[in-house]
């Protein structure tokens, strides 16, 4: 069955729409987390989140720049640090004059999601196609609100570097980058029910994965190897069968 999405020409393009610049920090990312360079991963951080501001993915780019100012003060590189918070619109010099307790503040962010009365509600805010943070809208902000929505690679707050192998292999499979792939995914979390669902947005229609309460490692790589072009697949709600090891269609 094929869930509607909408304005999904919006979410194809703020998923295309990335720059050589980006693709080639997320290769440099990869390569330094492969050979364990702590140093080299900061500063491939700074330069795919600044990157991502650039092109209009500015939830994710700073989220990402937030995350290699706070690597890089604590590697004593005070040249990459300068550099991400410079491009979250600081200096070092700012910081240092505000102490410890702002500094933190500012780092640990908390603008990158939005919240939403209901999963419907977040999936038919224009914010879920185009991944950005939606506008602090008070009719949007009334209510009980429940489910946090966080898009592109902010879910990695949430899931760790399962979202940029999963970006990866999605990249893959529909023959983009893996920054690309990155800006189709929308975590949304009912914190409520303790739902949370993987959604992967593509022209037309949603693939979500229903995400376990323990997502261990055997359901994150049969999600990392499912083929989302495949018939049964792309379009589907998806449930995690741990006694079989295989994600399945809600209607099988």
């Amino acid at each position: 069955m094929t869930a509607h999405v909408p304005s999904p020409a919006d979410a194809d393009a703020a998923a295309a729409a990335v720059n050589a610049n980006a693709d080639a920090a997320a290769d440099s990312l990869a390569r330094a987390r492969a050979a364990g360079d702590r140093s080299a991963e900061t500063r491939a951080l700074c330069d795919l989140g600044t990157e991502l501001i650039r092109v209009g993915r500015a939830g994710e780019g700073r989220y990402l720049c937030r995350r290699a100012a706070g690597m890089a003060a604590e590697a004593g590189d005070r040249q990459t640090e300068e550099a991400a918070l410079g491009a979250l619109g600081h200096t070092l010099a700012e910081l240092d004059a505000l102490g410890k307790r702002w500094r933190a503040v500012l780092l640990e962010g908390g603008d990158e999601t939005g919240f939403f009365g209901s999963p419907a509600a977040a999936r038919s805010d224009p914010s879920y196609a185009t991944g950005e943070r939606p506008d602090d809208d008070p009719f949007r902000l009334t209510g009980d609100l429940v489910v946090e929505l966080a898009c592109g690679y902010v879910a990695v707050k949430f899931l760790g570097p399962f979202v940029e192998s999963f970006a990866g292999k999605l990249g893959e499979t529909l023959g983009e980058s893996a920054v690309a792939a990155a800006g189709r995914l929308r975590l949304l979390w009912d914190r409520r029910s303790g739902r949370r669902d993987l959604d992967v947005v593509t022209p037309g229609e949603r693939t979500t994965l229903v995400l376990p309460e323990h997502f261990d490692d055997a359901a994150r790589l049969a999600a990392i190897d499912l083929d989302l072009e495949a018939d049964g697949v792309r379009g589907a709600e998806l449930h995690w069968d741990a006694d079989a090891g295989t994600w399945n269609p809600a209607n099988t």
